[in-house]
């Protein structure tokens, strides 16, 4: 058994604190000049007060590997102020702690059986790059911490989102943590309760629980009318292997067509499903999706879409194909029903070399309805790249159709576009242009990045599109909007503030497009997000003029 004591005596702080206010005091004159230096001696004594505390109460606990007294053992390094034996057993106190791979353990003792190889200890407070935890006691053994009375928290202070649990195994090593009979509060608000949860050490809590992003599923806006519920809130399952999320949501409440709507989805491998029901004025709708491989069922009441079918993809190496057959109906394009079956075949060709790439996709469907007609439809991809010093892509996509497919679910849209992409640096250009539609969009983005945030400027162009009208009901051949806008470095301190504005200008019709203000602010616990945005001038067939209030919350 090696231990070692390091002594940790730096009092040189304090001693130049001292000897600056000595020399200030024997130095200072008695003239009105000196006497406008009378506030120096109180700052001399507040500055000794704040080194003599600084020196006295380090800011944060000193590092395991700096205690007096520390002992290598196969769990990691154990370290504290005093060290005592009996027999067998290493005592470790006064600021015991333990150091191993994806934790910090601290304890007000630390006990080491050098017999056994575990170490136990009461009160444990843990932390991980991810996460800070309590637990009334703790052992680890075989680089794995068992804990019961456990609570656990994602806040960089304080505990106001937290999971509390009756029992914890944490594998240190791999970094997953089992919490058994578990529940997540959040401001004291029980939010749900797990029987067996899964967590990973070292990855965002949103990912444990279903999310896939950050931001809280809690939707609050104001848009044509008030928009407020929860959008695909994840329920887990007693062993957390099926991921449940439920749909609970009011639209355009005080609008102009209120709608409930209620949906739950869930996700297994190999099988997912999707259903949702809105019930407004104007009658009921409903969509859903139930996929378990290869059979399938899709609906939707308000494109008059329903189809029951199989498919499965085979693939060989790059080529693939996937046969299919359905019975369907699509009002939508003018077919009350049929059958349709057939298959696709495509191809996937891939050649890299140093930082040029380039990827030729070509395919082709068959297929064949219970009509005297039969649908082919082929086309492809093939797209070059090149990264270096500067990023650029030159993409082509074509299709052509035979005869126009009865239904949504075997049509490939016929089509010949070119697009291209151009980035160095803070600047970025994307141009894309529809042969069929004789149609040109194009964008050129500039960014100046500072330490604070980047500053930005986009100009977005269109030739010969129409759709947007204009006032006088004519529409328009040509857009040309400039947005500027601010996006500022992410929050990182808690308590912090942060503003994001744009502003859009039109240049045809010489005013306002569109404008936005985003604030977010940081706590311990959460990022809340409150913005405002408003179309003016609309640029795109789907855009409406309108406002637009917004509030999110994100976890950290």
């Amino acid at each position: 058994m090696e231990y070692t004591k390091n002594k940790l005596q730096d009092s040189r702080i304090l001693s130049l604190t001292l000897a600056f206010c000595i020399g200030l005091k024997a130095s200072s004159p008695s003239t009105p000049q000196g006497r406008k230096a009378g506030l120096l001696p109180l700052l001399c004594a507040l500055a000794l007060g704040w080194s003599g505390l600084a020196w006295a109460s380090p800011a944060s606990p000193t590092p395991c590997a700096e205690q007096p007294y520390t002992l290598e053992t196969p769990e990691g390094l154990a370290g504290g102020g005093n060290l005592e034996f009996d027999g067998d057993l290493a005592i470790f106190s006064d600021g015991a702690c333990l150091q191993t791979q994806g934790l910090s353990l601290r304890a007000p003792e630390l006990r080491y059986d050098q017999a056994s190889g575990e170490l136990t200890a009461p009160q444990i407070e843990v932390e991980t790059p991810r996460y800070r935890f309590w637990a009334e006691a703790g052992q680890v053994k075989g680089r794995v911490l068992q804990a019961r009375g456990i609570r656990i928290t994602t806040c960089r202070c304080g505990d106001d989102l937290r999971l509390i649990s009756e029992h914890l195994s944490f594998d240190t090593q791999s970094g997953e943590v089992i919490l058994q009979e578990s529940r997540l509060e959040a401001y004291q608000l029980g939010l749900a309760q797990f029987e067996a949860l899964r967590l990973n050490a070292n990855r965002p809590l949103g990912e444990s629980l279903g999310l896939d992003t950050l931001a809280f599923p809690l939707r609050f806006d104001f848009d044509q009318g008030l928009n407020l519920g929860l959008v695909d809130f994840p329920l887990l399952d007693a062993e957390g292997r099926f991921s449940t999320r439920l749909t609970l949501l009011g639209l355009q409440l005080w609008g102009p067509e209120p709608t409930l709507r209620l949906g739950v989805s869930g996700q297994a491998p190999g099988r997912r499903a999707r259903i949702e029901f809105d019930l407004k004025q104007s009658g009921p709708a409903s969509r859903g999706e139930v996929v378990a491989d290869p059979v399938f069922f899709l609906h939707d009441s308000t494109l008059g879409r329903h189809a029951f079918g199989l498919r499965h993809s085979f693939t060989l190496g790059g080529l693939s194909l996937r046969p299919y057959a359905w019975v369907a109906q699509d009002l939508s394009n003018g077919v009350s029903a049929g059958l349709a079956a057939g298959a696709e075949l495509r191809y996937n060709l891939e050649v890299q070399e140093g930082p040029f790439r380039f990827r030729l996709e070509p395919f082709g469907v068959l297929g064949f309805y219970n009509q005297p007609q039969q649908y082919l439809a082929y086309g492809g991809y093939a797209e070059g790249r090149y990264e270096g010093a500067f990023a650029l892509r030159l993409g082509y996509t074509w299709a052509i159709e035979s005869t126009p497919g009865h239904f949504w679910l075997e049509r490939r849209e016929a089509t010949q576009a070119l697009s291209g992409s151009f980035s160095y640096q803070n600047i970025q250009l994307e141009a894309t242009h529809n042969f069929l539609l004789d149609q040109t969009q194009a964008s050129l983005r500039l960014g100046y990045p500072q330490s604070y945030g980047e500053i930005w400027a986009q100009l977005n162009t269109c030739w010969n599109c129409v759709g947007k009208t204009l006032s006088n009901g004519r529409d328009d051949w040509e857009r040309r909007e400039l947005v500027l806008g601010f996006t500022p470095v992410p929050l990182s301190c808690t308590y912090d503030l942060s503003l994001t504005p744009f502003l859009g200008y039109d240049f045809l019709r010489q005013g306002v497009s569109r404008w936005g203000l985003e604030l977010r602010y940081a706590d311990c616990c959460f990022i809340w997000r409150l913005g405002y945005q408003e179309v003016r001038i609309a640029q795109h067939p789907d855009e409406i003029p309108n406002g637009k209030l917004t509030f999110g919350l994100e976890i950290r």
